[in-house]
């Protein structure tokens, strides 16, 4: 089986999830995963299938179709191959539908830090 790249859209304003892409970044050797931030400059043709208001609360990725949150941490662990490892326990966590149920609510809980803003910012 040979695995396609994949686009993995993150919430650039969390410092958990720009945290964990730059490790998926120095993780990937063989360059599978290409990286876009959520807020910026999102390159809307290749993302217009993409559902904004679900990949603001969830991660997104894209391999041919799109999938969210925990789905996209799989495909992820498919990818790296320091991962291959613990990729049984992901796979349960998978099938089982725990790893979504996780991942919603470490993503309910995540701090977003608006850096649009300056100092005269209120939000």
């Amino acid at each position: 089986m040979r695995l396609k790249l994949i686009i993995i859209i993150y919430d650039n304003w969390c410092p958990n999830c720009t945290r964990f892409m730059k490790l998926v970044k120095r993780l990937d050797w063989f360059k599978l995963i290409v990286p876009k931030e959520l807020r910026g400059n999102l390159d809307k043709e290749r993302t217009n299938n993409l559902d904004v208001d679900w990949a603001l609360k969830q991660m997104a990725s894209f391999n041919g179709t799109w999938h969210y949150g925990f789905d996209s941490i799989y495909l992820i662990s498919l990818r790296l191959p320091l991962l291959w490892v613990l990729f049984p326990i992901v796979f349960i966590f998978k099938i089982s539908r725990l790893g979504s149920i996780i991942y919603r609510e470490i993503a309910l809980k995540r701090k977003i830090l608006p850096l649009h803003c300056d100092d005269s910012c209120g939000v």
